[in-house]
Order: structure tokens, then C-alpha cells, then sequence
């Protein structure tokens, strides 16, 4: 009976984790494509603003103060009670209206600031002040018009319309990376029209997501109203993500700002293109964790602890397979990956050792997403604020001293320390509250056969398969290595193992 019960949960999660994936990964290819476009028509110091304007784009992230996080929680404990079709109709006008006005708070920000953070924060030696003030005042409106669309994410993802949220963020991804092209050709390519557009697609994003959730919400014969008592309510769990994300991105983004005060801007341009190649292994986290935070929220509110243990282990050990086959290719073949897209040795050898510790740090990272996701789903913040301030006051000198020693190395080491903490302190910490007992079965289990494994046949692919031309050969060799990585690490893992087995008995069973 158990069994059952988790396949009809796990199927009705299915087709938003499927289509989740398939919207990130679309979202994935743009980048691949056009990210060493931009590098060659901007310059790689104006390529560098591009890293500064997406450091921006998470530091604005976490002054929603929990309110995204909160309204997720909120509609998906609310969907299936018509009684709440008002309250949650008046959460999101309260929210809505405090975004909007933060929103308008940072653009103005940042056209205040703009010449002091060119003069005092950036490294220039091609661009002039004037225009690296003029890129910051653009990057203000660009950032700022699509932040609300993060929050109306938050709402469609806990209403569970993800598929639609997916393909909605595909669509304006593919206008905004391969869009910007023709204006540029056609304008001037400059990092001025790539950012005015940038703010235009961000703008028509935030729309068309804002209809949507109004749209889907649940209707009710009141009329909506503001009702700042909501948010009063819900203030505890909304401050405790707020001070989570505060913490969280002074960890994630401090090698960034750093980096970019200490060295060289172009030398933000390598580590953006690093980052641009790492993301993709955040971009494999996110529909799991989407699809999972508001099923986890409705099992606690429904005491269901037996489901939301089995589908906890089972997502773990999805989530698991596929990190664990994407960074042993991207870490093993990091120089390889490198050349092939951008066709630059130099740049390659320059960026390889980068990219394998920001890989290594954020599949780690992601492991600790499913767990993060089950303390919100109880409304615990209490052990990630912990964890993020002992990691926020270690990394802070640390990551000082080792961008002046090792540059763009030396900005990844306090960060990948950061997150080895949480990993090694924070489950067996979590496990004394929520799912006593099952840490083991998280580390054996859930994780190490897939990590292990997928770094072993990585290795020994690199060794039988070398590659040493670029040709569309060697990106054959590429793609069986990853599938290879993948089903042998699919096939190391229990549970996954244990799914695949019955399907493909299933079908034999129906043909013979």
C-alpha cells in the first residue's frame, strides 16, 4: 500500500519535474550557444559587467524578505481548501504591491550609486568611468524589472502549474540570448543595447508571469483586498527565509565581489564564463526542488510522514544520479568541455582548474537542496541560518586573503569549504528534529553510490576515450561518455535502479 501510494504521488509529480527539466535545459543550451558570442562582440571587460549584472541580479534576489518563499508555502498547503480561495487571493495583492515598490526602490538605488560603484568597486582599463556607471544604472532597470517575475514564479510553482512556468521562462530565455543578437547587430554592440534589452524582455516577463498566477489563482465572490495581516502571520517563517537568503548569498556571492574589487575585470569575464558552465548543475537542482517544496509542505500539513520518507529518499536519490552524472563529465572533462565550445586553448587551461572546484561546490550544494527543501516544508529555518552565519564569518577573511594570493582560485576555496560544512554538519544536525534515524541511509545510500561511481567511469572514459580534436567526433565521444556516466550511475543507485528494473519488466511483461 505504501508503494502504491508513492507511485501516484511520484506520478503526479512526474510531468512537472519531466517538463521543469526540459525547460531548464533548453534554458541551458541558450547559454552554451551565445555566451562566447557575447564574450567576442563585447570585449571580455564589458563580458565581466555581465558577470557583475548577474552577481546583482542574486544580491536583489533575497530583498523579497521570504515573501516568494512564503506565498509558494502558503498556496500549496491552500490548493486544495476553496475556504482559502480569499486569503490566498489577498496574500498575493499584499505581496504584489510590496514587490513592486522594492522593485522601484532598487532602480532608483543603483542610478544614485551608479558613479560610486564605478569609481570604487570596478577595476577598469578599457572602459571608461562614465560608461561603466552608465552599464550600472542599466543594469538597475534590467535586474529590477525582472525580480517581480521571481515572486510570481514562487506563486505558479506552489499553485503546481510548472509546466507552464517552464514554458514561460523558456520562451523569454530564448528571447533574451538569442533576441539580443540581431539588436545588437542591427544597433551596435555595445554592453549598453545589451542591457536596454535585456531590461525589455526581464519587463514583458514579469507581465505575461503576473496575468498567469492572477489567472490560475483560486476565485472567490469577495473581492480582493490588501491585507498586511497575512504577511504578520506568515512573518515568522518569511524572516527566517529572508535572514536564510541573506546569509546563503553573502556565502554564494562574496567570491564574486571580491574577485571584482581585488582584480582585474576581465578577470570577472573568465570566472563568469566558468560560472555560465557550472550553473547548468543548479539549473538540474531547481526542478526537483520546485516540484518537491510545495509537495513536501502538503504531506507535513497532512501528517503523512511515511510518504514524505520514501519521497524524500526516492528524489534524493533521483536528484543524486543526475548531479552525480553531469559533474564527473564537467569535472573530468572540464578542459575538453571548454575547448569545444569556446575553441580557445589559452582560455581553457585558464579557466579549467575554476570551473572543476566551482563544479565540485555546486553539486555539492545541490545534494542539500532536498533536505533544505523538508526543513521549509516544516518551517524550520533555525539550523540554516545557524550553519550559513558560522560559514559567513569563516569565509569572509579567508575569501580576502585568498583572492589577493590565488586569484580567481582562491575566490572558489572559501565557498567550497562553506558548503562542505553544511554537508557534513547540517544533516546529522537536521536529523536530530526532523526524520530521526535516517542520516545514514541519506549518505550511504541516497548519495555515495552515484558520486562514487560517476567519478570512477568518468575517468576511465577520459583515459579509453581521449579527446584530442575539435570535431563533431569528439563531441561523440562526449555524449556516450555522459550517457555511460549516467546509466552506471542510475544502475548503483537503489531506488532508481529498483524503477528502472520494474519498467522495463513491465514492457517485457506487455509484449510477451
Amino acid at each position: 500500500m505504501l508503494f502504491v501510494l508513492l507511485v501516484l504521488y511520484m506520478a503526479a509529480l512526474r510531468i512537472n519535474i519531466l517538463t521543469s527539466y526540459v525547460g531548464q535545459v533548453w534554458i541551458a543550451i541558450m547559454g552554451i550557444i551565445f555566451m562566447p558570442m557575447y564574450m567576442r562582440l563585447l570585449g571580455m571587460e564589458a563580458f565581466g559587467l555581465v558577470g557583475v549584472m548577474l552577481s546583482l541580479q542574486a544580491i536583489i534576489q533575497l530583498f523579497d524578505f521570504g515573501i516568494g518563499g512564503t506565498a509558494n508555502r502558503e498556496l500549496s498547503r491552500n490548493a486544495h481548501n476553496p475556504l482559502l480561495a480569499r486569503s490566498s487571493r489577498d496574500l498575493i495583492r499584499t505581496s504584489e504591491v510590496i514587490i513592486w515598490v522594492l522593485a522601484t526602490t532598487i532602480i532608483l538605488i543603483l542610478y544614485l550609486t551608479s558613479h560610486t560603484l564605478a569609481n570604487h568597486w570596478l577595476n577598469l582599463s578599457q572602459l571608461t568611468t562614465a560608461q561603466a556607471a552608465q552599464a550600472i544604472t542599466l543594469m538597475g532597470g534590467a535586474v529590477a524589472l525582472l525580480w517581480p517575475s521571481t515572486f510570481y514564479a514562487n506563486c505558479l510553482s506552489g499553485l503546481e502549474h510548472q509546466p507552464l512556468l517552464n514554458l514561460i521562462q523558456a520562451i523569454f530565455a530564448t528571447l533574451r540570448y538569442a533576441g539580443v543578437l540581431p539588436v545588437m547587430w542591427w544597433i551596435s554592440p555595445s554592453i549598453e543595447v545589451f542591457l536596454y534589452w535585456h531590461a525589455l524582455v526581464g519587463a514583458l516577463q514579469t507581465l505575461v508571469t503576473g496575468w498567469l498566477v492572477w489567472c490560475y489563482l483560486p476565485q472567490s465572490p469577495l473581492p480582493t483586498k490588501w491585507c498586511y495581516k497575512l504577511l504578520v502571520d506568515n512573518s515568522h517563517f518569511a524572516g527566517g527565509l529572508f535572514v536564510v537568503g541573506v546569509l546563503a548569498l553573502g556565502i554564494s556571492q562574496i567570491d564574486r565581489l571580491v574577485l571584482t574589487s581585488l582584480r582585474p575585470l576581465e578577470e570577472m569575464g573568465y570566472y563568469t564564463l566558468a560560472l555560465s558552465v557550472s550553473a547548468g548543475i543548479g539549473r538540474m537542482v531547481q526542478p526537483m526542488f520546485s516540484a518537491l517544496y510545495p509537495r513536501f509542505s502538503r504531506l507535513v500539513v497532512q501528517n503523512n510522514e511515511s510518504n514524505l520518507v520514501e519521497l524524500y529518499h526516492l528524489s534524493s536519490q533521483y536528484l543524486a544520479v543526475v548531479l552525480a552524472a553531469i559533474a564527473s563529465i564537467l569535472m573530468v572533462y572540464a578542459y575538453e568541455v571548454l575547448w569545444l565550445w569556446t575553441g580557445d586553448a589559452v582560455l581553457a587551461t585558464k579557466v579549467t582548474p575554476v570551473l572543476q572546484l566551482l563544479v565540485l561546490g555546486s553539486t555539492l550544494n545541490g545534494l542539500m537542496n532536498i533536505p533544505y527543501a523538508l526543513q521549509l516544508a516544516y518551517g524550520y529555518t533555525r539550523l540554516a541560518i545557524g550553519l550559513n552565519l558560522v560559514s559567513l564569518l569563516f569565509s569572509l577573511p579567508l575569501c580576502v586573503w585568498a583572492v589577493q594570493q590565488y586569484g580567481m582560485v582562491g575566490a572558489i576555496v572559501p565557498w567550497l569549504l562553506s558548503i562542505l560544512i553544511l554537508v557534513v554538519v547540517g544533516i546529522p544536525l537536521m536529523r536530530r528534529w526532523l526524520l530521526v534515524g535516517e542520516v545514514r541511509r541519506w549518505y550511504i545510500r541516497d548519495n555515495f553510490p552515484a558520486l562514487s561511481i560517476g567519478g570512477i567511469v568518468a575517468i576511465m572514459l577520459h583515459t579509453l576515450l581521449p579527446i584530442t580534436q575539435r570535431d563533431w567526433l569528439s563531441f561523440l565521444k562526449l555524449g556516450f561518455a555522459s550517457i555511460g556516466i549516467f546509466f552506471a550511475c542510475s544502475l548503483v543507485t537503489q531506488l532508481v535502479r529498483s524503477r528502472i528494473l520494474k519498467q522495463v519488466l513491465h514492457v517485457w511483461m506487455k509484449r510477451h
